[in-house]
């Protein structure tokens, strides 16, 4: 979605009227078509979470995203050794299942955000909440607030900070939540439960220590 904005507004921003609100206008019409498909789909799909999905080297319980180091691979001499890297070569024996889910969330939360925002019909949050309330909210499928066992290389590590880089896809989950949270239709309740969640996970990624490694790293 990102790259089809990227296409769209540039045009229009060189074409566009100095006049309060056509800019806005022009770039409303040009992606109405795409949000619409993209939210028919959404409109479509059931809530499916980490726990739809079992990881069975991971050292976490079933509330836990898990992920795999990409390039790491069992060791042909001794499929019970650690794993060793191939620089470069994807191990296509990977668990990718929980990272691929938060990428369909993502998506589905997006496309239901741009709809609202062309029009507050309430189907959109009830259903966008469908979702939330499965990740963040209801005890048998959310996900844990933290990334204890991501980018995991069997045999050496059950987890490591560069899994942080995982949840990137969250980012567009809190925006279509600021969207939606003075909707009515968005109870109070929900509200909360999902600031917790961030907020529990805000404080794991900024006073554990793959959180603090990774701050450093980018220094």
């Amino acid at each position: 979605m990102g790259c089809l904005l990227g296409i769209a507004i540039f045009p229009l921003f060189l074409r566009a009227k100095m006049k309060e609100g056509v800019f806005e206008q022009e770039i409303i019409q040009t992606l109405r078509p795409v949000i619409l498909k993209h939210s028919k789909w959404a409109m479509k799909q059931k809530p499916v979470t980490v726990t739809a999905y079992k990881a069975v080297r991971s050292a976490g319980g079933i509330h836990d995203f898990y992920s795999e180091g990409d390039y790491w691979w069992p060791d042909p001499k001794d499929p019970a050794a650690p794993y060793i890297q191939r620089d470069g070569m994807t191990n296509p024996a990977n668990f990718v299942e929980h990272r691929k889910a938060m990428i369909r969330f993502s998506r589905i939360v997006g496309a239901l955000a741009s709809a609202y925002r062309l029009n507050p019909d309430k189907k959109y949050v009830q259903q966008a909440l469908r979702h939330l309330k499965a990740w963040f909210v209801d005890a048998e499928t959310m996900m844990n607030p933290n990334l204890l066992y991501a980018q995991a290389i069997q045999g050496r590590f059950t987890g490591r900070g560069i899994g942080i880089i995982d949840t990137i896809h969250l980012m567009e989950v809190a925006q279509g939540v600021k969207i939606f949270e003075d909707d009515p239709n968005f109870p109070q309740a929900a509200k909360d439960a999902i600031d917790r969640w961030f907020a529990t996970y805000l404080r794991w990624l900024t006073t554990h220590q793959y959180g603090i490694d990774e701050r450093s790293e980018e220094r």
